[in-house]
């Protein structure tokens, strides 16, 4: 005769679908009924791009950080992009970011672990019209190096982290491509794919390559940019990739790492979402523009089964559920 835990209870299933949600702005998710574990791919802003303009010298700004938080999470955080550096002769620091921006004279600017790659090399040539910028990093690639053979090349942008975390695979977190002096003479850096700006120039006192801004939504690093105006100096490297995060089974995060552990939530809570902005690239010559693109969040409650009752349990359903792996 079995033993009762109280009065014996009828078993109830319950199924809950997956739910995907995307923040492309700052917002707030409530998990649904039976949520226990969240998915996420979360990216920060990319950096703007760096360079020259009317003989001013400006280093992109880094994007604004990407968030998830709320109870019983600790708060986790994705770095923003690295601003572009520029050929000015006392630039002495580094760019970094979640993924680091350009170089201008020899300074890589570092990627954050697990979140992307460096930016590629700039140096100054010695003759008018060769002097080049590094690409800005991406989240799946350092940002290309310039070159100077068989033409003098800016570098281009590190491509992005591919995922399929809608359903349908979408690359973003490409780097910026490097801004060069004088279109004419010096080619400048594409945008990695997944969002990154071009890098643009200026020709003759009019419009030459233009730059243009990283990609909304995908984190991409804004292009560098920089006038003619027959001086040396005049190059600016890409923007870097906003930090690209990712716990998608199967998927990979930045700078080369593994998809990272899901995240263990509750049920019917609020979560605070911030998506982070693009930085702010250098003043630029129209239609050019090298402002980094916005971050995005995109969160995944993956579908749920269960086997529910309240109040008392038969011993022997107690067995059976906890054998089965099934006790809630």
């Amino acid at each position: 005769m079995p033993r009762l835990i109280g009065a014996a209870q009828a078993v109830t299933s319950v199924s809950q679908d997956a739910v995907t949600t995307t923040f492309n702005s700052s917002g707030t998710l409530t998990t649904a009924q039976y949520t226990t574990q969240l998915q996420y791919l979360m990216i920060a802003g990319g950096g703007g791009g760096g360079g020259t303009n009317a003989g001013t010298m400006t280093v992109g700004t880094r994007g604004s950080a990407s968030s998830i938080a709320g109870t019983p999470i600790t708060t986790i955080t994705s770095t923003g992009g690295g601003g572009g550096d520029t050929g000015a002769p006392s630039a002495t620091t580094q760019q970094p970011g979640g993924s680091g921006g350009g170089g201008g004279r020899n300074l890589v600017g570092l990627g954050t672990a697990n979140q992307g790659f460096p930016g590629g090399d700039g140096a100054r040539a010695s003759t008018a019209g060769t002097d080049v910028a590094g690409g800005g990093g991406g989240a799946g690639a350092a940002g290309g190096d310039f070159a100077t053979s068989p033409v003098a090349k800016s570098g281009n942008g590190g491509a992005g982290v591919s995922s399929s975390i809608t359903g349908s695979a979408v690359t973003r977190g490409g780097g910026g491509g490097g801004g060069s002096y004088y279109s004419g003479i010096v080619a400048t850096g594409t945008g990695g794919p997944g969002g990154g700006g071009t890098g643009g120039s200026t020709q003759g006192g009019g419009p030459g390559t233009v730059a243009t801004v990283g990609s909304a939504n995908t984190g991409g690093g804004g292009g560098g940019f920089c006038e003619d105006s027959n001086n040396f100096n005049n190059f600016g490297g890409g923007g870097g990739a906003g930090g690209y995060r990712s716990s998608v089974p199967g998927e990979a995060s930045g700078g080369g790492a593994s998809a990272e552990s899901t995240l263990t939530v509750v049920g019917s809570t609020p979560y605070t979402i911030t998506v982070g902005g693009g930085g702010a690239g250098t003043p630029t010559i129209s239609p050019s523009a090298t402002t980094g693109g916005s971050g995005v969040v995109i969160t995944k409650q993956p579908a749920v089964n269960i086997t529910l009752a309240s109040s008392c349990w038969d011993l022997r359903q107690v067995y059976r559920q906890v054998k089965a792996d099934d006790w809630v």
